[in-house]
């Protein structure tokens, strides 16, 4: 939590220096908003140095980003949430089948979505990230009341848990209807592949059949 608020108070903090140093109209022009902030501050040769910068951190992020989903993968695997593709292990350690499997997809999600301009594609992969996400916090916020009636919480806390989980769910379903009709669709098409794929493996959680009724069904 005092990560999330951190990133936050950053992106706000930064975002609101740039508004003020670059005008609006060069700004929604700008696919390297940073790089250009400081060539205002300074001059160009500067503002080319931090646009190099923040290519060289995004390229970072992204290695980063692969490492940490590939994992995240694999401990769904490992609790056989996923194909058990994710769960194989290279020699090192590491989940490279799921590595390469990520990157694949993601690379057919950037195809899919190219566009003459950065700008516009970034948006459609941001608005299709959005719709991906918020509808599983949504399913998450939807099962906490029956959580908490199992739990025998106090009526305080249910009241005030209740309240927060439906603010959330509330704003989670404006950010979908915010995100457009194509980030919907797309956001639908990934979840019909999702359901697709768990139709392979929902035998896993299927309850198991009483010993009675295998006879009943061999005689």
């Amino acid at each position: 939590m005092l990560g999330t608020l951190g990133a936050a108070f950053v992106y706000i903090l930064s975002t609101t220096v740039i508004q003020g140093i670059v005008p609006n109209s060069e700004l929604v022009e700008s696919t390297g908003p940073f790089g250009l902030a400081y060539a205002k501050m300074f001059n160009p040769t500067i503002g080319s140095i931090v646009m190099a910068l923040a290519v060289m951190a995004c390229l970072g992020s992204l290695l980063g980003w692969q490492f940490t989903i590939a994992q995240t993968a694999k401990s769904a695997a490992d609790d056989r949430m996923f194909p058990s593709l994710f769960s194989k292990m290279s020699r090192m350690g590491a989940p490279v089948a799921g590595m390469i499997v990520m990157g694949v997809v993601q690379s057919a999600m950037a195809l899919s979505t190219i566009s003459p301009s950065l700008n516009d594609q970034f948006n459609a992969l941001v608005g299709l990230a959005v719709v991906t996400n918020v509808v599983p916090y949504i399913l998450a916020l939807s099962g906490l009341m029956v959580m908490m009636r199992k739990a025998h919480v106090t009526d305080t806390v249910y009241r005030r848990n209740t309240a927060v989980a439906t603010v959330a769910m509330v704003y989670s379903v404006y950010a979908i209807f915010a995100s457009g009709k194509d980030a919907v669709l797309g956001g639908m098409i990934v979840m019909g592949i999702g359901y697709v794929i768990y139709g392979f493996i929902a035998y896993r959680f299927a309850s198991p059949i009483p010993a009675l009724v295998k006879e009943a069904r061999a005689a």
